[in-house]
């Protein structure tokens, strides 16, 4: 065993714990509103229990961040090693993440076309919430595939939308940006 997977394990039990803590902290009512608008738009491209998960972690760390920030400081503090308080500090800036696979194995961000390495294994086009590791490198909690004809649903999409930064956009309208994928099978 190295001292990095030591640390990834740990990094690994963070995000396992998450669920747990959603479960006991966010508003139900809210998670139930969620659940019963998009699961059924959303579960014609991925399964009730992917779109289940992703509605919980976009709601949890980007719709209300307070959720996600919360728990992270909790977690900072039961840490005493330094690497894993500043992953953990970089944590609590997630993301959505949409994009394609360059030739080097690196992804161009479709928000700003900076290229990322994604430490997890992913398809050739995709979109996801993202937790950045260091510099232009992240990994995605969740991610599901999608094609090429994709980056140009959400061209259209954003063109639509004033007074926002395509990461904005992202951001704040991920589920409206995962349906397209529904509607386009």
């Amino acid at each position: 065993m190295t001292v990095t997977s030591l640390y990834e394990r740990e990094l690994l039990a963070v995000l396992n714990g998450f669920s747990d803590y959603v479960e006991k902290h966010a508003d139900p009512e809210q998670l139930e509103r969620l659940y019963h608008t998009w699961i059924p738009l959303l579960s014609t491209y991925v399964t009730h229990d992917a779109v289940e998960s992703a509605l919980d972690e976009w709601y949890a760390m980007i719709e209300n961040d307070f959720l996600w920030l919360h728990y992270i400081e909790e977690k900072q503090v039961l840490t005493a090693k330094p690497i894993i308080q500043h992953i953990l500090e970089r944590w609590k800036k997630p993301f959505a993440f949409a994009g394609s696979r360059l030739p080097n194995d690196r992804y161009e961000h479709w928000a700003d076309g900076i290229k990322w390495n994604i430490r997890t294994e992913c398809a050739e086009y995709i979109i996801g919430i993202a937790l950045p590791l260091g510099e232009n490198e992240a990994l995605l909690v969740h991610w599901f595939e999608t094609d090429e004809g994709f980056q140009e649903l959400l061209e259209d999409g954003f063109s639509e939308t004033k007074d926002l930064t395509r990461q904005q956009y992202l951001n704040g309208h991920y589920l409206t940006c995962l349906s397209f994928q529904s509607d386009n099978p």
